[in-house]
């Protein structure tokens, strides 16, 4: 390499050499750049399903079908008034809730509809302290089984 040339790339200090440079001066940035490889490389190991979202699996049930209900997230499944998840804070919320169904209690399938993505039923219970009350749940609460 000519004179000239190796002054230009002193002068510039870019480029490969540059960055050569900096690891050699400053140990801290290699270790902050191979820490930032290691970071990318888990995230992309632990990456999802090529962009699929989970789902929920849902039973496959249908109207005057007998399911028992059992909520995937532990505990007490709510029977209400209307297909919805939520409810304002206007004191309406006391009217919407029928009774608290609990897990393994038996009930019939009466009508099925989807509201804001998420599938419901309407059951009646048959057993346990609700039985005989009428109400929706998420369909994620109910089994075939």
């Amino acid at each position: 390499m000519s004179e000239e040339n190796q002054v230009q790339n002193e002068s510039k200090g870019g480029g490969a050499g540059g960055i050569v440079e900096l690891f050699k001066n400053n140990p801290k940035a290699l270790y902050a750049a191979g820490g930032a490889v290691v970071v990318v490389i888990l995230a992309l190991m632990m990456g999802g399903k090529d962009g699929e979202m989970g789902q929920v699996k849902t039973g496959a049930v249908g109207v005057g079908q007998t399911v028992v209900i059992r909520n995937p997230n532990v505990g007490d499944t709510w029977l209400t008034a209307v297909p919805r998840m939520g409810f304002e804070d206007s004191g309406e919320e006391k009217d919407q809730f029928i009774c608290l169904i609990k897990q393994g209690a038996t009930a019939t399938v009466v009508e099925e509809t989807v509201v804001t993505y998420i599938p419901y039923a309407k059951v009646t219970v048959k057993d346990g302290e609700c039985a005989g009350k009428s109400g929706w749940t998420p369909k994620v609460n109910i089994s075939s089984n």
